[in-house]
């Protein structure tokens, strides 16, 4: 397949899945220890079904805009389309992709990673790696994907405990899905994603105090930097 054709392709994908995206925005975006959200909070009308991403009975949104959640989704696959390629492990990047939105837009909304899409993305991406692997094993590393994912997500749980405030246990979480798909590419990709991410959220930060849109004392989500980090790393190859 030319490599256009599958950037294209996959930058539609993205697209089309713009509704079902704002759907689960709005059915996770909920605060900390509340159950998920089933009906309208207007109304208490029942969520319309998909891919309509306004209540039936007032008309209210239902999640963040969808203009934005599907033209960052096709950006999101179109990267993982240049980078990766006619490969099977595509599958694993585009389903990454798409789950990507969701957190990073729930993540800077409520400042919550929900277990209910990162975990499953564990079994998921390794699974779809390991088909990958056993297609074609030299494009990728599944030993080095998963050593990543290891190394990652034990040393972001090393910096959670020592430091409660900066990260929370839904960046470890995170982080170590990060790691099989960065590793799966190379040590320098893992590295890469990993400066990225701390370089953006500096600069956010010091962004924020300046405009005065945060205080020294207050936290920002950091799981929108890291998926933008592992992005830009993809990007830059």
């Amino acid at each position: 397949m030319p490599p256009t054709l599958l950037i294209c392709l996959a930058a539609a994908l993205g697209l089309a899945a713009g509704p079902v995206l704002a759907r689960a925005c709005w059915t996770l975006s909920v605060p900390s220890g509340e159950p998920r959200r089933s009906r309208c909070e207007d109304c208490g009308a029942p969520p319309p079904a998909l891919p309509r991403t306004r209540c039936p009975g007032c008309d209210r949104r239902l999640g963040p805009q969808l203009r934005l959640l599907s033209s960052s989704a096709a950006v999101a696959c179109a990267v993982c389309g240049w980078r990766i390629g006619a490969h099977p492990a595509l599958a694993a990047y585009l389903a990454a992709a798409l789950a990507a939105v969701v957190l990073a837009a729930t993540d800077a909304r409520v400042k919550r990673l929900p277990d209910a899409l990162v975990l499953p993305l564990y079994p998921l991406t390794a699974f779809l790696l390991a088909l990958a692997f056993l297609t074609d094993r030299h494009h990728g590393s599944l030993l080095r994907a998963l050593a990543a994912m290891a190394v990652l997500a034990g040393g972001f749980f090393v910096l959670a405990l020592a430091a409660p405030g900066a990260l929370g246990l839904g960046d470890v979480k995170l982080v170590g899905v990060l790691g099989l798909l960065l590793g799966w590419l190379s040590w320098t990709a893992v590295a890469a994603g990993l400066f990225l991410a701390f370089a953006a959220a500096g600069l956010a930060a010091v962004a924020l105090l300046l405009t005065r849109r945060a205080g020294r004392k207050d936290t920002i989500p950091f799981g929108p930097y890291l998926l933008l980090g592992a992005l830009l790393a993809l990007l830059l190859g």
